[in-house]
């Protein structure tokens, strides 16, 4: 297959903070950095010029069960399901649980799920059979968690992540208000987040939604979009570290934004504070309080698979 270099852009990806090129071959990312050595790395590939367009991840859903993939695709979302068939409404039945965890099987708690009964019937069950087998069946808890009273607890984290847990948001579906997802990204629980509303997906809706919690501490650009890509992507199965993000060995499916100046936030308690300056060490992002990025391109492993600009 083809090897393609891209140029002239502005680039999210592990390998360098300031990349503003990436090429990819065989479906899969090879390199991304500065300009200047792509052409001598890759003087057989065939050349695209992004023009100063963003190049990131793809957005993933990962609750895809009956998605309209063309409509998807147009807002720069690919599907990665959950399991192979439809999620559960709820299981929150611990001798369910524990039969899927010894038979090795994907584990997913619908929106009903108590997360400290999950947490400590997990726990027991890596007393048992030994963390790894926990974790091997990556168990997902969708909507747990919420504010005031019925947040879970320090404990309660901590235990789901000591087993791998991850907990979905449905930040356009569920209400987050006072919740602190600081605080529960800051306990090791791996969190994803899906873009979906009923029949729609609306990503950059849902990074608002993730980022302007109404009386909590919603988390930064970066962390929620990291949850929509490779958080989504480690909640559909994925166990490399890799997918959903633009890392050299990494599938080659990312879109292409047209987007104003990028920009640097971090959360923060009571306010978000904005800075184009490269010294923070953050990775810029779009700005969320201007209007959508057009999507430009959008690439499924190596393949186009969205508008084409």
């Amino acid at each position: 297959m083809t090897a393609f270099l891209a140029t002239g852009g502005r680039v999210l990806t592990p390998a360098s903070r300031d990349a503003t090129a990436l090429a990819h071959e065989n479906g899969l990312i090879v390199w991304a950095g500065s300009d200047a050595p792509g052409p001598a790395l890759f003087p057989d590939a065939e050349r695209v010029d992004l023009a100063g367009d963003w190049v990131a991840p793809a957005f993933v859903e990962c609750l895809a069960d009956g998605l309209d993939l063309a409509a998807a695709a147009a807002r720069g979302v690919v599907p990665a399901a959950l399991t192979e068939g439809p999620v559960p409404d709820t299981l929150d039945d611990p001798a369910a649980v524990e039969e899927k965890v010894r038979a090795g099987e994907r584990v997913v708690l619908g929106a009903g799920a108590d997360p400290t009964r999950v947490a400590a019937g997990l726990t027991r069950l890596a007393d048992e059979l030994g963390g790894p087998a926990v974790a091997r069946c990556a168990p997902v808890l969708i909507g747990a968690v919420s504010g005031g009273t019925a947040a879970p607890d320090d404990e309660t984290l901590a235990a789901l992540a000591a087993v791998g847990a991850i907990v979905l948001l449905r930040p356009l579906v569920d209400d987050l208000a006072g919740t602190d997802l600081v605080r529960i990204a800051a306990s090791g629980v791996a969190l994803a987040a899906s873009t979906r509303v009923g029949d729609e997906v609306r990503p950059w809706d849902a990074l608002r939604a993730l980022t302007t919690v109404e009386g909590g501490r919603g988390l930064s650009p970066r962390a929620a979009f990291t949850a929509t890509t490779r958080g989504a992507r480690r909640a559909s199965g994925a166990r490399d570290g890799a997918a959903g993000t633009l890392t050299p060995g990494a599938p080659a499916t990312f879109a292409r934004w047209e987007t104003g100046e990028l920009a640097v936030v971090a959360a923060d308690d009571a306010v978000q504070r904005w800075s184009t300056d490269p010294r923070s060490g953050v990775p810029p992002m779009p700005d969320l309080t201007g209007p959508d990025p057009v999507l430009r391109a959008l690439v499924v492993d190596g393949l186009p698979a969205g508008p084409a600009v």
